[in-house]
């Protein structure tokens, strides 16, 4: 059954809070088996929520075993109103009979959980539900519409149905498939662009897929985060990892760290961090971006912003990555380009500049596979070197100049680079650009996939080899403060003028 399919006519499962907050999730009952990847889709609008998702365990029809509880979506803050919740990724789990729980946090720090049962995973075509999905469990004092949510009842749960005729198990005797993560390899690639390009995703559906596929893409780019002891974030980037390999893209996974956490930890952190990474090499991403613009304290401690330092921690993870999957190419952290250390003092930012420079002398090209760069405020074609309206003038603002600004530092190493982040800002389409990106709103749809396309061939023959490009971004749908959404090349109106003009660079190989 397809995902449109599934939701059509749905049933919604709702709970609505006495003080008008509402939490649903649209399941019609008579789903009860799934395969594939499942959009969940419903409603958590409540007045105290601090963030919400969604978490998947084992179902017994007679609860005598409580579930181990795996997490399949990342935290999400902002309330969601008859929209995604997440997606569940059925084919990382065995097939069976699960829970599907919505798990939610308040803002004093209560937990509480709104779960659906028994729901039949079914990839392999030997289960099948028969029971409806029900409630079984919703948040305390919330009602239901029709009564309170009643407790799991005991039950028999539906038997396989038997082998077709001629058909053999494999073995001497069937045996249950064992539990555990099931990791999609690496695909085989082609690429026939001039240089090997990827997109950053948010929602990575079908349509985007088929956009990148048209434009030539190879890689896939996403962003976690990482907090200590939070292995739930295993299951999620394996789930990032197996849909990137499963679509035939190679994925890049880029992590960020708790600025918090390292800010109170110093150099202990470290370690935490790098063992981390190395856990995740072993789950066969095929790049691994080492934090995000460390040059700002809006991602970097403020006052402990320092390149040595950064190159510390980085060793430390080349060498964790490097143990456990020598394979996984380790990018640099790419910073902001910016010029505002001046205005701003450096505990707060430093210069790009200033920054890679640090890096390079203190050894960062000998603890990485390439270094990772941005490149999103131009307003004008790759191809200039001057004319920006902006003052004052700085050379961030055009391509050309910030790649030597970044390979300068680094004129003694044959380190490649890696754009981790390419894009321009269009407001088309849109309502006026907020305020602080305004610079941008003479940029038109056509100019920006005409100088995706330019800065491609150029990055092809620039002096230094350029191993990577990441499109910033795909299929982002934020535009109120930060307009994401405006650098994403899948427009409002469904088109993708990008995919065509980085597609004509194409040459199939032979």
């Amino acid at each position: 059954m397809t995902l449109a399919s599934l939701f059509i006519a749905t049933i919604a499962l709702s709970v609505v809070a006495q003080d008008s907050g509402t939490v649903t999730i649209n399941w019609p009952p008579e789903q009860n088996t799934v395969s594939g990847t499942v959009d969940v889709v419903g409603t958590v609008n409540l007045p105290n929520l601090d963030s919400f998702f969604l978490e998947v365990g084992e179902y017994t029809a007679d609860g005598s075993e409580p579930p181990l509880w795996i997490p399949i979506s990342l935290p999400q803050r902002a309330p969601v109103n008859n929209a995604s919740l997440g997606q569940w990724a059925t084919t990382l789990v065995s097939d069976g009979f699960y829970q599907l729980r919505l798990h939610i946090v308040l803002q004093d720090g209560t937990n509480t959980y709104y779960t659906l049962a028994p729901i039949a995973v079914n990839n392999l075509g030997q289960t099948v539900g028969t029971e409806p999905v029900r409630v079984l469990q919703a948040p305390e004092g919330v009602s239901m519409g029709d009564g309170e949510a009643q407790p799991a009842q005991p039950g028999v749960l539906p038997t396989l149905p038997p082998l077709p005729d001629g058909a053999t198990t494999s073995g001497p005797a069937a045996e249950p498939t064992p539990a555990g993560p099931v990791v999609v390899p690496s695909p085989n690639v082609v690429n026939e662009l001039p240089v090997p390009v990827g997109g950053h995703v948010l929602h990575f559906d079908e349509t985007a897929q088929e956009y990148m596929r048209q434009a030539g893409m190879t890689w896939v780019k996403w962003q976690l985060p990482f907090t200590i002891g939070d292995d739930s974030l295993f299951t999620v980037a394996l789930d990032r990892i197996n849909r990137s390999h499963e679509a035939g893209f190679k994925v890049l996974i880029s992590v960020t760290g708790s600025k918090e956490e390292l800010g109170a930890m110093g150099e202990e952190y470290y370690p935490h961090y790098a063992s981390f990474m190395g856990r995740l090499a072993k789950l066969g991403p095929d790049a691994l971006e080492v934090w995000n613009e460390m040059n700002l304290d809006r991602e970097w401690p403020n006052g402990q912003i320092d390149p040595a330092a950064y190159t510390e921690m980085l060793r430390q993870v080349y060498e964790a990555v490097k143990a456990e999957n020598p394979e996984v190419m380790v990018i640099t952290g790419a910073l902001a380009p910016t010029g505002a250390e001046g205005a701003f003092g450096l505990a707060a930012v430093w210069n790009d500049d200033r920054y890679y420079a640090g890096m390079a002398a203190a050894g960062a090209d000998q603890y990485a596979d390439c270094i990772g760069l941005h490149y999103n405020e131009g307003i004008l074609s790759p191809r200039q070197l001057g004319g920006d309206p902006r003052q004052p003038d700085y050379p961030t603002r055009y391509f050309q100049s910030m790649l030597d600004r970044v390979s300068l530092p680094f004129r003694n190493s044959d380190i490649p680079l890696c754009l981790t982040e390419m894009g321009y800002l269009s407001g088309e389409g849109y309502p006026p650009l907020p305020e602080g990106f305004n610079w941008a709103s003479g940029v038109s749809v056509a100019e920006q996939a005409q100088w995706l396309a330019e800065a491609i061939q150029i990055a092809s023959t620039y002096s230094r080899p350029i191993n990577l490009i990441i499109i910033w971004n795909i299929d982002f749908d934020n535009f109120e403060q930060d307009p994401m959404a405006g650098y994403a090349i899948i427009r409002p109106d469904g088109t993708c003028p990008a995919c065509q003009t980085i597609g004509a660079l194409r040459q199939p190989q032979q």
